[in-house]
């Protein structure tokens, strides 16, 4: 399998820097895709560019197939970076605090060692640079806009400070929970602080809900299968001494079960009805952009497996443990063709976790995911090819 040379590795780390330093936004990645266009322009690998809104379909091979498929996300978040770095954002509020920086310098890496071989690769392999991961579903954008078109098999890794640089973890079936962002609009009645009974109290009937909530975790589930319901948003009232009318509760449901799903959103429903009557007042839910659970496909997996092996060795090819309750849009990939996402080793010390303030990462991360990258490709189209 190919090595990254330090030549590389400084290659992605200022890559990687430069796109920490600028990061952006869901669907406003506008110059993170054209640093990118501009390293593919380098390497003289064709693109399409373009794809929702600011995604990147690159291709290399000189065969028509097999076609593999390989996937960086590209976005990041709007959280105000702590980590005193040289390189920390230059934009207010805005931080790369999930990796995806990382993502991006080690598909560019892949993709300039894939280039150097280009004439030994056995088909073809795609290379998404996807918009939107942290919000707004990028992947099925890029799907809509025909990004997987002939590709047969599609991976993906994630950058994760819980294990060291070197490690891989690889497993098949799910790995990362179904997503079910919820929002609740109560509408009471404003009125005098002083005079409740001439009222019905927003804040008061959403206290209720959001404690509420969490019986459909505690009494409705099997304890055995992993779920979590959060209220990450309540917003009501305008000043101390008015009855708020109105009430605005956002939040997420997490789940890896199928029937655990349906129960939570059924409960759900069920509790805001009751709710509704209770009280005496309207109660609306929506529900958006619901994602699937990340599943891996037994075949792609054993592929990851190979790639994982040949890059650090069996003994450091590990399993994550149980199911991730975070959301990974990697899923609505697999709901088309066979995949695979394996999570990168890169601890740090010091470094806060993923979605903090002070996320951050060991860089030597990037020569491994790369190789990985690249070794994927390759075992990828080789057993491809011997099912044809």
């Amino acid at each position: 399998m190919y090595k990254a040379d330090n030549a590389l590795q400084k290659m992605m780390q200022a890559i990687r820097r430069s796109l920490h330093l600028h990061p952006e936004l869901a669907y406003q990645e506008q110059q993170t895709s054209a640093l990118i266009q501009q390293e593919l322009d380098r390497l003289n690998i064709p693109y399409r560019a373009g794809l929702a809104e600011t995604g990147i379909r690159a291709e290399l091979g000189t065969d028509s197939s097999p076609c593999i498929g390989l996937r960086a996300d590209m976005d990041g978040l709007p959280i105000a970076e702590e980590t005193g770095l040289a390189f920390a954002s230059q934009q207010p509020g805005i931080m790369h605090a999930c990796g995806h920086d990382g993502h991006v310098a080690m598909l560019l890496g892949a993709a300039a060692m894939l280039k150097e071989h280009e004439s030994e690769l056995p088909g073809r392999v795609a290379l998404l640079f996807q918009p939107a991961e942290e919000s707004g579903n990028g992947a099925a954008a890029m799907i809509r806009d025909n990004a997987l078109a002939g590709v047969d098999m599609i991976f993906s890794g994630h950058i994760d400070t819980h294990f060291p640089v070197g490690q891989l973890t690889v497993d098949e079936g799910v790995i990362c929970s179904y997503t079910d962002p919820f929002a609740i609009t109560i509408h009471g009645r404003g009125g005098h602080a002083a005079k409740p009974h001439e009222a019905v109290d927003a804040v008061v009937i959403g206290s209720n809900l959001v404690m509420n909530l969490q019986t459909l975790i505690s009494r409705r589930i099997d304890p055995t299968h992993a779920a979590v319901v959060t209220v990450g948003r309540f917003a009501a009232g305008t000043v101390h001494n008015v009855i708020a009318e109105k009430a605005v509760l956002e939040g997420t449901i997490r789940s890896t079960h199928p029937d655990t799903r349906e129960r939570v959103l059924s409960g759900l429903q069920q509790l805001i009805h009751g709710a509704g009557e209770m009280y005496d007042v309207k109660i609306e839910v929506e529900f958006h952009a619901p994602m699937p659970a990340v599943f891996n496909d037994p075949r792609a997996a054993l592929i990851a497996r190979q790639a994982a092996v040949a890059v650090v060795g069996e003994d450091r090819v590990l399993s994550q443990g149980t199911p991730s309750l975070g959301g990974e849009d990697f899923s609505f990939y697999q709901q088309e063709i066979p995949g695979c996402m394996i999570r990168f080793g890169a601890e740090k010390n010091g470094a806060g976790s993923a979605h903090s303030c002070r996320f951050d990462f060991d860089e030597d991360v990037l020569s491994c995911g790369a190789e990985w990258l690249v070794a994927v490709a390759l075992c990828g189209l080789k057993n491809l090819r011997e099912q044809q």
